[in-house]
């Protein structure tokens, strides 16, 4: 079976942002809710970290996981803000 040009073009971008420790699905949910809070808390992400941040440009699936809970976490802070002003 040949690959069309198409095929061989994503396969070789994929290869050239892979990186020698890579972490799968259940690893990177696993750390989403901390990479999540960081992101929203604007701190910075720690090396063990950047592999969650790696993995989300890789996997569609999981980057929907960590949209929603930054979604919801992003909801949360502002419910608490609002609750926190005085009236």
């Amino acid at each position: 079976m040949a690959l069309s040009d198409d095929q061989i073009r994503s396969l070789v971008r994929a290869l050239s942002i892979t990186r020698e420790h890579e972490i799968d699905c259940s690893e990177c949910l696993d750390m989403v809710a901390e990479f999540a809070e960081r992101e929203l808390a604007g701190r910075p992400i720690p090396d063990a970290l950047e592999t969650v941040q790696h993995h989300l440009t890789r996997c569609g699936e999981c980057l929907e996981e960590y949209e929603a809970l930054f979604t919801a976490l992003e909801r949360m802070q502002e419910q608490k803000e609002n609750e926190d002003r005085p009236d």
